[in-house]
């Protein structure tokens, strides 16, 4: 039988899921005290994946990997992995087949394969969290363009020379509806800094301007998500991220905003939910990506 592993790997932990005897343990691990040391990082990627012995592994990273070389090129919170081949390193040192991919387009992949994306034809998913991730899976395959940079929705421009955002452009998709983005708003509009955690506390209290700040944030992600239903006519979009698990009232409200944005026709085959796999979607869709590969 078969072994395989997924990792995700996150500017904080490591995310681990193990497939044996179509039996999935999952792990977690704190990596941030040496995430930044690529020696040190490397030797303990290739310790935890010797461990498990795998037949395969499949990872998912937190930014841009060249399709055809494997390198990590472009990575805003894990900047001292840029550069890094990590497939090629693994390989060479362990003898297994490794298969790495952006981690928002392997978390759409885990949804596909173990969550809410079961049976989709062209299935999307965003992650809302510290920024805006995005996953597209067309007929159970990850869609990631001839480069490997396909689906990245939080850097289509939504407002010119709007609020700047991480990537160094401004008017981005995810300089609005992002935590970061959520509590600009809030700041705007009441000149006081809050975390997007406070403000979603004062959410559920109905206070008035973190409604309107929501209403903003909720109006852009709707904006976002017409574009791509416009383009990609999906059959399912999958929400998930630390906002949407922590104010789960979020899919309605989007419901109610996309009713009036998309067309008829996509609109009638639209299906807007929640993610299942939360925060694991990465790990078991690192998991399903070596999986895939196992014929």
């Amino acid at each position: 039988m078969k072994k395989y592993l997924g990792l995700d790997i996150g500017g904080t932990f490591l995310k681990i899921a193990f497939k044996e005897n179509e039996t999935i343990k999952t792990d977690k691990i704190s990596i941030k005290d040496f995430i930044e040391d690529k020696d040190k990082f490397l030797n303990f990627l290739t310790e935890t994946v010797d461990f498990y012995k795998p037949d395969r592994v499949g990872i998912a990273v937190a930014g841009l990997v060249d399709k055809k070389s494997g390198l990590l090129t472009n990575s805003p919170n894990l900047r001292a992995l840029e550069g890094l081949n990590i497939k090629e390193y693994l390989e060479k040192n362990l003898n297994v087949e490794v298969f790495i991919d952006n981690d928002a387009n392997v978390a759409a992949f885990g949804e596909y394969v173990y969550g809410n994306g079961k049976g989709s034809k062209v299935l999307v998913c965003l992650t809302l969290g510290t920024g805006l991730g995005g996953g597209l899976v067309l007929d159970g395959k990850i869609f990631s363009g001839v480069s490997g940079s396909a689906m990245e929705i939080g850097h289509i421009t939504v407002e010119k020379d709007g609020f700047p955002c991480h990537c160094g452009r401004k008017g981005c998709l995810e300089a609005y509806v992002s935590s970061y983005g959520l509590e600009r708003i809030h700041c705007i509009l009441t000149e006081d800094k809050k975390t997007s955690f406070e403000i979603i506390s004062l959410l559920r209290e109905n206070d008035k301007k973190a409604l309107e700040s929501f209403e903003i944030f909720t109006h852009y992600l709707s904006i976002g998500i017409m574009n791509i239903v416009h383009i990609f006519n999906p059959d399912k979009v999958l929400l998930s991220g630390g906002i949407v698990e922590n104010f789960p009232e979020t899919i309605d409200l989007v419901k109610s905003k996309i009713n009036s944005l998309v067309f008829p026709l996509p609109l009638r085959d639209l299906s807007i939910d929640a993610g299942k796999l939360g925060s694991w979607s990465g790990a078991y869709g690192a998991l399903a990506l070596a999986e895939s590969y196992s014929s």
